[in-house]
C-alpha cells in the first residue's frame, strides 16, 4: 500500500507536470503572441517579456518566505489560482501592459508554487530520499518542457488563444489532485523543541546562504538560458539556417538525456558525496562548453557537447536544492528556498550578456566567459559549504 506521504508526493509531482506543460505551451510564444496581438516591435517584446520574468521572481520570494507560517498545501493551491487567473486573463484583455502584468502573476504564481512544493518535500521527506525526489521532479519539470511546446505548436493552428486555455484547463486539474490527496503538514508549534522560530532576518546574518545564492546565480548565467546564448552565439558566427538545426539537435538530446538519466543520477547524490558530485558536476560543465566552442558547423560535435553539458546539470539540479535543504532550519525550508531563488535571475540576465559580448569581442570569447564564470560558481559553492551553519535560537 502506498503511504499518505508517498500519494502527497505523487499528486504534487503530477502537478507540477501539468502546471509545466501549460506554461511549455505558452511561454516560448509569448513573443509571437504581443507580435501579432500588439504590433510591439522585437526590442519592446524582449524587454517586456524581461520584466515580467524579474518582477515575478522578485515578488515569488517574499510570498515564498511568508509560506512558512501557513499551511503549504493551502499556499500551493492559492498560487495554482493565480496561475491559472493570469492564463485565463491574457486572451480576454486587450491591452499589452496588462499581458505584461498578467505574464508577471503567472511567472510569481509558478516560481510560488515551485517554492512552495520544495519547501513541503524537504520537510515531510527523509533525508535519504530528497536527492530522489528533487531529481524526479526536474524530471517531469523537463518532460512537461518536451511535450507542451509542440502541443502549444499544434495548438496555434487553430487559434492563438488555445494555448492559454490549455494552460489554464491543465493548472485546473492539478487543484482537483493537490486538495483531494495532499495532506497538510502542520505549521511547527511553539512546543516543539526541534521547531525553529520563524525568523526570516535572522537569513541576512547565516554567512553560507549568499554564497549558495551567487553560486545558483552564477551557475544560472551558464546553464539557466543556454539554448539562447548558443542561438545567439550560431546566428553571429553563421547563419540562422545553421542556428536551427543547432538548436535542432541541442534542445532534444537535452530533453533525452534529462529524462533518461535524471532520476538515476540524483538518487546517488547525498549530503556526504555533495561536494565531490558537485565538482564533477562543474567538470561536466567546463568540458561541455569546450567542445561547445570547437563544434563550428558539426552538428555530430554539437549533440555531444549537448550530452556532457546536460551530466553537468543532472547533478547541479538536484545537488543546488541539497545545499539549501543542508543548511536551512525546519521550519524555515520555503524561506531558505526563496532566497535561492534569487540566483535564477542569472538565467534571465544571460541573454544580455551574451548580445554584449558577442557584440564587443571575438565570438569564441563568450565559452572563455563562461568557463570563468563557472570556475567562480564552484568556488562560491565550496566556500559556502566551508561555513558551519546558522545555529537559530
Amino acid at each position: 500500500m502506498f503511504s499518505k506521504s508517498n500519494i502527497s508526493t505523487s499528486a504534487l509531482l503530477f502537478s507540477s507536470l501539468l502546471l509545466t506543460i501549460g506554461r511549455g505551451a505558452t511561454i516560448p510564444f509569448m513573443a509571437i503572441y504581443l507580435t501579432r496581438q500588439y504590433q510591439m516591435p522585437v526590442d519592446m517584446v524582449g524587454l517586456a517579456i524581461s520584466v515580467a520574468f524579474s518582477i515575478g521572481v522578485l515578488f515569488s520570494i517574499g510570498f515564498g518566505i511568508l509560506a512558512d507560517k501557513f499551511d503549504k498545501k493551502r499556499y500551493m493551491l492559492l498560487a495554482v489560482i493565480g496561475f491559472i487567473c493570469g492564463f485565463i486573463a491574457i486572451p480576454l484583455i486587450n491591452h499589452a501592459g496588462l499581458v505584461v502584468v498578467f505574464i508577471s502573476l503567472i511567472n510569481c504564481s509558478y516560481s510560488v508554487f515551485s517554492t512552495v512544493l520544495k519547501g513541503y518535500l524537504a520537510d515531510t521527506l527523509p533525508t535519504p530520499t530528497k536527492a530522489k525526489v528533487f531529481s524526479l521532479n526536474y524530471t517531469f519539470i523537463n518532460i512537461g518542457w518536451t511535450v507542451g511546446p509542440p502541443v502549444g505548436t499544434w495548438l496555434l493552428m487553430y487559434s492563438i488563444n488555445l494555448p492559454f486555455w490549455l494552460a489554464a484547463v491543465s493548472a485546473s486539474v492539478s487543484i482537483i489532485f493537490i486538495q483531494r490527496y495532499v495532506q497538510s503538514v502542520r505549521v511547527a508549534a511553539n512546543s516543539d523543541k526541534s521547531a525553529t522560530v520563524w525568523e526570516p532576518t535572522a537569513m541576512l546574518r547565516d554567512r553560507a546562504l549568499p554564497w549558495f545564492v551567487l553560486s545558483t546565480f552564477l551557475g544560472s548565467l551558464v546553464f539557466g538560458s543556454f539554448t539562447i546564448w548558443i542561438s545567439q552565439y550560431v546566428l553571429t558566427v553563421a547563419d540562422s539556417a545553421l542556428a536551427e538545426a543547432v538548436i535542432g539537435v541541442v534542445l532534444p538530446v537535452n530533453a533525452a538525456v534529462v529524462v533518461t538519466l535524471q532520476y538515476a543520477v540524483g538518487k546517488r547524490i547525498r549530503p556526504e558525496n555533495l561536494k565531490k558530485l558537485m565538482t564533477l558536476g562543474s567538470f561536466f560543465f567546463l568540458m561541455g562548453l569546450a567542445v561547445f566552442m570547437i563544434a563550428d558547423k558539426n552538428l555530430y560535435l554539437w549533440g555531444l557537447a549537448a550530452v556532457i553539458f546536460t551530466l553537468g546539470e543532472l547533478i547541479y539540479a538536484p545537488g543546488e536544492y541539497m545545499l539549501i535543504d543542508n543548511i536551512a532550519p525546519e521550519g524555515m525550508k520555503s524561506s531558505y528556498f526563496s532566497a535561492q531563488a534569487l540566483g535564477l535571475l542569472g538565467g534571465a540576465f544571460n541573454p544580455v550578456l551574451s548580445g554584449v559580448v558577442l557584440t564587443k569581442l571575438p565570438p569564441q570569447s563568450l565559452f572563455i566567459i563562461l568557463m570563468g564564470i563557472l570556475f567562480f560558481a564552484w568556488l562560491s559553492m565550496l566556500k559556502g559549504m566551508s561555513i558551519r551553519p546558522l545555529v537559530y535560537q
